[in-house]
């Protein structure tokens, strides 16, 4: 019966109205059950059962207003009441109850949708459907691989001047009429000029445009090449040396300047693993490029700067026209973007002369037999470098963020990057190269074509690393790179004089290319993944300054235990040294394996945006 209309006359058994079986409020559940049953009328709800509202109106319960036609209408008897509100309370329940039913239900099947997803993508190990393109810095597809191999150029230069000096070292010696003592020169000039600059231009390329100092960079390697055309005469060896550094400079920048454009256009991702990956590869393939260099042209040593002076202006053009004019942004909406007047001028100072000081010291030492000044150099250069410590806790923006040092694992993976890495070129593949020359005797073109498989392998290094850094953790792949190390010194340790290159040689120079390539790849995406845009490029900077530490204390050790245990009547070291100096090697880079094992967790790489 509607609402408002008076009961019919006679008694008849009490029923449910129509609107109180279909139009129930819960809220009014306790009001029902002990009604009020007023001497007069009571009003009724105004509100529509078909209101939108979570809520359901219902009529006051009590005697309604007799009609004057009809007469006087009997009231609700109390039973009749109590049965009205059991049915009410009953009816709400069972609508409250099947509410939160369905409510627990939509939550349970969002909640099996997501570990659904979760699981088809742990299961068939395939990347996010959220996939990077060309990033928005660039026009296409084919400017993205011109502006890779531009800045993977940097990198391949790195390698490629060491390998082109390494090979033709005894054919260089005689040129420059220099001796034994004064051949780590050679390597040595190059690594301490580098580590000058990568400590610096790390900060500078993420405070300035690196477009203008990438240009600048080649074009200084260019003309500094045709000025090392002209220092090989005996007379000259010092203005070769000089020559040595200036390319360690301009080597620096390009480095930083490299890794802080491909951190700031490329998200942590796939895309930038693959990147990376490729740009890695470019390292073990630089060095066998520029062996084959060194080796083909060892007859016409001053080609092999002209070759050089070529390659770098070829480069230049290419970076001037592919660079896009990155600025230095704000990591935050709305903050001051990063600019030069930020730079840490005595964090720079303190870094720069603590790794001259250093790297000199070191590479003198064993040419000087280890003189008082050499220790003076190497304890200036570590004190320069605890003062960075504390010049980058009060540095307003520091050379290196903060935040990086507290991230979980980074300490023990640059740990286990100075003994693996470190020990791989300074203990075992400049050592290397002297046994094939001295022990050996093999011309420069065949240890040139020894290094093939660095190259090839290196390829395939890279193919693994895009492949499978999103799909395992990356500690899985820098502990794989550390067993790698030690596989170079493991395959060089039994040979002998007329040991065959097919039978120990071959395998391990294939096999150890995949340390540096997995170590670079792995331990430089983690380090540009964890720090701001603002900061990748002095996060590359501080693993390049890794390298050159860590090459240059390794050599140094290294040399120290070869000339006592197998000494030449010539100066020079002995298979039995060189044994020595590689069973060192094989403990260093076991205890930077066992130091990842332990200590360093990195996870799967996944889509994201740069850290703020």
């Amino acid at each position: 019966m509607p609402s408002g209309h008076p009961h019919s006359g006679i008694a008849s058994p009490p029923h449910t109205p129509p609107h109180v079986q279909t139009d129930l409020n819960p809220n009014m559940m306790a009001g029902a059950s002990q009604p009020d049953v007023p001497g007069d009328s009571a009003p009724v709800s105004g509100r529509s059962s078909f209101s939108n509202g979570r809520g359901y109106s219902t009529p006051a319960t009590g005697t309604a207003t007799p009609d004057p036609l009809l007469g006087h209408k009997n009231p609700f008897d109390k039973n009749a009441l109590h049965n009205v509100s059991h049915t009410i309370t009953s009816i709400s329940q069972h609508r409250e109850d099947g509410h939160e039913l369905e409510n627990l239900g939509n939550r349970l099947t969002n909640r099996k949708a997501s570990v659904s997803r979760a699981r088809e993508a742990d299961e068939s190990a395939s990347p996010p459907r959220t996939k990077q393109g060309v990033p928005p810095e660039l026009s296409s597809f084919a400017a993205e691989l011109i502006l890779i191999m531009v800045c993977s150029a940097g990198l391949m230069l790195f390698s490629f001047l060491l390998g082109d000096m390494l090979a033709p070292q005894e054919r260089l010696k005689k040129a420059l009429g220099i001796t034994n003592t004064q051949l780590p020169w050679v390597v040595g000039a190059f690594n301490t000029a580098n580590g000058l600059s990568v400590v610096i231009s790390g900060s500078l390329t993420d405070l300035a445009p690196p477009k203008s100092l990438m240009v600048g960079a080649f074009a200084w390697l260019s003309v500094w090449n045709i000025v090392g055309a002209f220092s090989l005469h005996p007379s000259r060896y010092i203005l070769f040396f000089v020559v040595r550094a200036m390319q360690g400079l301009a080597i620096g920048v390009l480095v930083s300047g490299s890794m802080s454009i491909l951190g700031r256009v490329y998200k942590p991702g796939i895309r930038k693993n693959r990147v990376f990956s490729a740009m890695a590869a470019t390292a073990p393939f630089g060095f066998s490029l520029g062996a084959l260099q060194g080796g083909g042209l060892y007859q016409h040593l001053p080609w092999i700067f002209g070759t050089n002076a070529i390659i770098c202006a070829i480069c230049c053009v290419a970076a001037y026209f592919s660079i896009p004019p990155l600025r230095p942004e704000a990591d935050v909406a709305g903050a001051e973007a990063p600019s030069l007047r930020q730079f840490d001028y005595i964090g720079g100072a303190c870094a720069a002369g603590g790794c001259v000081c250093l790297l000199f010291g070191l590479t003198q030492g064993p040419v000087a037999s280890w003189s008082p000044y050499t220790y003076v150099l190497i304890i200036i250069g570590l004190l320069l470098l605890g003062g960075l410590f504390f010049a980058e806790r009060a540095a307003f923006r520091p050379l290196i963020p903060n935040r990086l040092w507290k991230t979980p694992g980074f300490t023990p993976l640059m740990v286990a990057y100075f003994l693996g890495f470190g020990s791989f070129f300074g203990a075992w593949q400049f050592y290397a190269i002297q046994f094939w020359l001295r022990i050996q005797h093999a011309t420069p073109i065949a240890v040139a074509l020894y290094h093939i498989p660095n190259a090839l392998v290196g390829v395939l290094a890279t193919w693994v690393v895009s492949r499978t850094l999103h799909i395992v953790p990356g500690h899985y792949i820098y502990a794989c790179s550390m067993f790698a190390f030690t596989l170079g010194p493991a395959f060089f340790i039994p040979q002998t004089a007329t040991t065959t290159y097919w039978a120990l040689s071959l395998p391990g120079v294939a096999l150890v290319t995949f340390g540096p390539d997995l170590a670079f790849a792995a331990a430089s995406i983690f380090i540009t993944s964890n720090v701001a845009r603002s900061y990748q490029g002095s996060a590359g900077s501080l693993l390049v300054t890794n390298q050159n530490l860590s090459s240059a204390i390794m050599t140094s050790v290294a040399d120290a235990i070869g000339t006592r245990v197998d000494t030449g009547a010539d100066g020079e070291i002995g298979l039995e040294g060189l044994r020595a100096i590689w069973w060192f090697a094989l403990a260093a880079q076991l205890t930077a394996a066992l130091v990842v094992v332990i200590w360093v967790r990195i996870p799967k790489e996944e889509e994201k945006e740069h850290v703020t």
